[in-house]
């Protein structure tokens, strides 16, 4: 096979690569890297919505795992107020800007747990 398509030599062989390939090559590599939402069962789903609820209703923290287009990130706090499709999490960590909170569409939650100091404490 030709060293050109080897590695790195592709962008070092080939100086007359338009802009426009190069652009569409990494967007190609950035597309690769991007995953895809797992489908959740039915048990998992009610496993969520309970402690949603039990976070809503007795004001005590969970961990979420919240689904992203390049990577999924963990964050806790409170549920706070709940409508269609989405919920009102009160950030007990915050992590970007100034908010202590941020709404979440359930489709995202991947998976909830309480914390463990609570359940200790019950």
């Amino acid at each position: 096979m030709s060293k050109k398509l080897e590695l790195n030599g592709l962008w070092e062989s080939s100086r007359m690569m338009l802009p426009q390939h190069k652009e569409a090559a990494i967007r190609k590599r950035k597309e690769a890297q991007r995953l895809s939402q797992p489908i959740r069962d039915e048990q998992e789903i009610q496993n969520i919505s309970a402690v949603l609820s039990l976070s809503q209703m007795y004001k005590k923290p969970v961990t979420l795992t919240l689904y992203g287009e390049f990577k999924n990130r963990s964050i806790v706090g409170i549920v706070g107020r709940s409508k269609h499709g989405e919920f009102r999490l009160d950030l007990l960590e915050p992590q970007d800007g100034p908010e202590g909170w941020e709404w979440v569409a359930y489709r995202d939650v991947l998976r909830a747990e309480l914390n463990q100091a609570w359940i200790e404490d019950e």
